[in-house]
């Protein structure tokens, strides 16, 4: 999808929380998913241009060096291949210290639906604590702001990303329960197949939290590539086309044997770009599933959501790397920082 906006930016002004909030609604209805995500993306070139070319500018010019300060790489390089990649080496740096917390957030937290019968997603609890658990649980953020998670994104994304502040939650600690499934018996929401309109690209990085099959109810993708041909083929995200799509739909012009799904041992971390890959889960979660969920953006998103929602505040010490807090500070400014 082309995102050129030239032609628009001469008379655009800051969108108005209840337009945000209405352009926004339902998947992007009122406008179709793609026209609204263009419109979306000229008003955020307007709003956030400067810091867009200065991340931009710091890929170009000066990634090596605030990689080499933001800490040594520790793995081999990852490079995302039609949209994803995986890693299982299990030595991702601060993955150990993860899994470990994880264990106690596990234990104190999972286990009881939260949220009142008729919830969108009740089946998918995100039980991360946004307010103490990056001070309780800084590993979390160490791992989401090392270089070897970072350099990969930075290299798929062309800038330096930032942790998403709005949608999707930049950090989410996930349980995905069927025993809080008000319809178990049919896929809906998320358990269908969706390209997601937060930002060009979004990324993910998705860690195993415990091993995960089948039966857990796995994050399922089809690469980037089919995922295209697929979209294309059935007018995906024009306007009338609904956001989420059935099995039936993707498969008349896909291959079934080309969805992949992400199971593995605990600590098996995926990549991917959520914005160009199909993608679903969370589906008949039969074992609960438990998954750490880092979202990536760049500064100018393809969504309205910085116009109604708060954004989420990430901590930030001043010590920390100027790579770190690109990231964790997505409205960071050229000058002193």
């Amino acid at each position: 999808m082309s995102l050129t906006t030239d032609h628009y930016l001469p008379s655009l002004r800051p969108v108005p929380p209840d337009l945000g909030r209405k352009l926004h609604h339902n998947h992007m209805e009122q406008l179709g998913i793609a026209d609204t995500m263009r419109l979306a993306y000229a008003c955020n070139q307007v709003e956030n241009c400067a810091q867009d070319e200065w991340r931009r500018q710091l890929y170009q010019d000066q990634l090596q060096e605030l990689m080499t300060a933001n800490g040594q790489f520790t793995v081999p390089a990852i490079h995302l291949n039609d949209g994803w990649a995986i890693d299982d080496s299990m030595s991702l740096p601060h993955l150990d210290r993860i899994l470990a917390s994880s264990e106690k957030i596990i234990a104190e937290r999972s286990g009881q639906r939260k949220s009142e019968p008729g919830t969108y997603r009740s089946y998918f609890q995100d039980v991360w604590k946004p307010g103490s658990d990056p001070l309780d649980y800084p590993e979390f953020l160490d791992f989401a702001t090392s270089s070897d998670i970072l350099a990969p994104i930075c290299h798929y994304v062309g800038c330096i990303p930032a942790l998403s502040t709005t949608l999707p939650s930049g950090i989410r600690f996930v349980e995905s329960n069927a025993a809080f499934d008000d319809q178990p018996d049919r896929p809906h929401d998320s358990q269908l197949y969706h390209i997601d309109y937060y930002s060009l690209p979004n990324v993910y990085v998705l860690v195993l939290l415990r091993d995960t099959t089948r039966e857990h109810g796995p994050w399922t993708f089809l690469p980037r590539s089919i995922s295209q041909h697929v979209k294309e083929q059935l007018g995906y995200w024009k306007h009338a086309r609904g956001y989420r799509l059935s099995d039936e739909e993707v498969f008349s012009v896909a291959n079934p044997a080309d969805a992949i799904e992400f199971t593995g041992k605990r600590g098996t971390v995926l990549f991917i770009e959520s914005s160009g890959c199909l993608h679903f889960g969370s589906r008949n979660s039969i074992q609960p599933r438990f998954q750490l969920m880092l979202g990536y953006t760049g500064a100018c998103r393809t969504d309205f959501s910085e116009t109604f929602m708060p954004p989420k505040v990430y901590p930030v010490q001043e010590h920390d790397s100027l790579l770190r807090k690109l990231v964790l500070q997505k409205s960071l400014l050229p000058g002193p920082v």
